[in-house]
């Protein structure tokens, strides 16, 4: 091989396939995702990825460097800002703590940059990450204001079936005779 990029990838140099690369200094700090030739070829089909971001995030997801992530095109880069992966609302699908000093001041997030450096398991939505991590927090409870008010949790309940709520009371007035 050449080690020269193929023009396969819609004429735009490189090849349409992904590899992790560990340089010489063998260092996951260090190491990166490529489409050239010289690393493709020869290398086994389960680690050959899509994308070069699929290929970032299988090999070197808690890396600290930054360094695979950073040669991803600016477009596809995580930043501090929302993404609009979230039925097109902002943020990621999922939700996880962010700690602060104190916890009355901690709160759930689903930017990117909060995700992605997250340890443990990331919720479906953002009340149930407060009331696991947060449900505890004083009278300011600052988790839960921090949920955007299209998803904030309500007093008022759920309507579902003919525009009633799903549970039902006994009501007596004047007795069991009158009850309804």
């Amino acid at each position: 091989p050449s080690g020269a990029p193929s023009f396969d990838n819609n004429g735009l140099g490189g090849l349409d396939v992904w590899v992790p690369v560990w340089p010489a200094t063998n260092s996951f700090e260090d190491g990166y995702c490529s489409n050239l030739k010289e690393y493709v070829i020869g290398t086994p089909e389960a680690q050959i990825y899509a994308s070069e971001f699929d290929c970032c995030q299988e090999n070197f997801p808690d890396q600290t460097s930054g360094v695979c992530i950073s040669n991803l095109p600016q477009d596809l880069q995580p930043s501090g800002a929302p993404s609009f992966d979230n039925n097109g609302l902002g943020g990621l699908d999922v939700w996880v703590p962010v700690w602060t000093s104190k916890y009355n001041e901690g709160y759930c997030s689903n930017k990117k940059e909060h995700v992605y450096n997250s340890w443990g398991d990331p919720f479906d939505d953002a009340f149930e990450c407060c009331n696991v991590w947060f449900g505890s927090q004083n009278e300011d409870q600052v988790c839960l204001s921090k949920i955007p008010d299209f998803i904030q949790p309500s007093a008022q309940p759920s309507l579902v079936e003919l525009g009633l709520p799903g549970q039902f009371v006994a009501v007596f007035t004047n007795g069991y005779e009158d009850g309804y």
